[in-house]
């Protein structure tokens, strides 16, 4: 396998492995989801696991992974855009930080219908401009822009009652 020379498009290997790999992570189980990582990618790959989750690392590039493990959910990364709105009574499923992308997973238990119009009248009064409204099914997708940064929602309803949301925003657009 060729040697990558930067490890921007790695990123999205490395993140669909993670996702997989997170739950099952517990130290014999890093060593095992590290060296997957470095045959998927032909890269080193570093997994440390701490209290907040785990980071994978390959070379300058990062990706930081919290998820839910005692049924407390986790934090609200302390850096997530003050602009980019989230409902009122949450729940953070997990939260990952790669290269700057913000993407955390939510419950609420308010109606997806009443959480779509929320989310639509709150990012439009930040300034966000809506780029895309789309549904389908018990789901529906949200995408807006504001100063070179996009924010993408989508909403799924939950078959307990609820919606569950998946945000992701960083730059883009």
């Amino acid at each position: 396998m060729p040697h990558r020379t930067t490890h921007r498009p790695l990123l999205p290997a490395v993140l669909a492995i993670a996702v997989t790999l997170l739950p099952a992570c517990r130290k014999a189980e890093d060593i095992a989801a590290e060296a997957a990582l470095e045959r998927a990618t032909g890269t080193d790959v570093d997994v440390a696991r701490n209290s907040d989750g785990v980071r994978f690392s390959a070379g300058d590039a990062q990706l930081e992974v919290a998820a839910e493990d005692q049924g407390d959910g986790v934090p609200l990364p302390a850096d997530f855009p003050q602009d980019v709105h989230l409902p009122a009574s949450i729940r953070v499923e997990s939260a990952m930080d790669m290269a700057g992308l913000k993407m955390v997973n939510v419950t609420t238990p308010s109606a997806m219908g009443q959480v779509s119009a929320e989310v639509e009248q709150r990012m439009q009064a930040q300034g966000w401009k809506r780029e895309m409204a789309m549904q389908a099914g018990d789901g529906s997708t949200l995408v807006y822009s504001k100063d070179q940064r996009q924010t993408v929602y989508q909403l799924i309803r939950r078959e307990q009652g609820g919606t569950q949301l998946a945000i992701r925003t960083g730059a883009g657009g």
